[in-house]
């Protein structure tokens, strides 16, 4: 799916000013690939249709649906790199609704897997698994940024580590993945991005879905700004500088976020 300009724009003001985001064309292609099954989510007294296609995350900016990337990526490749170069895969969220989940600078960890040996992510180690997108609803769009990072050396990592990266984090079940230090890891560890994509993705059917079903989130917060039920609360306009103010709509979905933090909310 070719990205549309909204999501051009949504990519350039949710990312701006991240220190750890690469710039400039990088050396090494990478693409994460999902197979999208066909399914019916009934929520929100109407039915949302998912159709089954094949999605490849090979640029920046690819729209995609929780729904379709909720599962494992069916593949990831690696083309271009050195032969005998090892590479560490980080994926984040860095537009977690929460300040105590996820910054800009500090963002929600979904993936890690280090010590990928020729070009092969199945050789890796998944410090942590792949968890998927889950916008909390009136949270807007969220980008998922996918780090492909050349390591100097095979690294001594656990999981058990991974709490060193997240030193604001308060949450035990975060532990190692809320308000994570991506410069601190990709600098202590001697990473380099040598590939990078992103995705982006907000609220659809499987998410409110998954809110009412699996997390006990009231019908009325679940499906606020669908017909029939409260639209999500916004703030007044007030000139440019609007887009950098948190939104009372951002608010909201930091509520949600913070009352079912044990679970992935972004």
């Amino acid at each position: 799916m070719l990205p549309t300009l909204a999501t051009f724009t949504t990519l350039f003001v949710l990312s701006h000013g991240q220190s750890w985001v690469p710039s400039g064309d990088l050396p090494v292609d990478f693409t994460v690939t999902f197979s999208a099954p066909a399914m019916v989510y009934n929520v929100c007294n109407q039915d949302f249709t998912q159709s089954a296609r094949t999605i490849s995350v090979d640029t920046r900016g690819v729209a995609v649906t929780p729904g379709e990337t909720a599962n494992d990526p069916t593949a990831m490749t690696i083309t271009g790199a050195a032969a005998g170069d090892m590479h560490t895969i980080l994926m984040v969220d860095p537009d977690v609704p929460s300040a105590a989940v996820g910054t800009k600078e500090k963002p929600l960890v979904h993936m890690i897997i280090t010590n990928i040996a020729n070009a092969d992510p199945t050789t890796g180690t998944a410090l942590v698994p792949y968890r998927g997108p889950m916008p909390s609803p009136c949270s807007g769009d969220h980008v998922y940024h996918y780090l492909l990072l050349k390591q100097a050396a095979a690294l001594n990592l656990t999981f058990g580590d991974l709490p060193d990266y997240t030193p604001d984090c308060t949450n035990h079940d975060l532990a190692g993945r809320c308000l994570f230090e991506v410069a601190n890891f990709t600098s202590s560890n001697q990473l380099t991005p040598v590939g990078y994509v992103t995705m982006v993705a907000a609220t659809d059917g499987y998410v409110r879905y998954e809110y009412v079903n699996t997390r006990g989130t009231s019908e009325a917060e679940a499906c606020r700004g669908l017909d029939g039920y409260d639209p999500c609360p916004t703030s007044p306009p007030t000139g440019h500088s609007q887009k950098f103010m948190m939104s009372t709509s951002t608010v909201m979905a930091s509520v949600l976020c913070l009352l079912f933090m044990n679970f992935d909310l972004c």
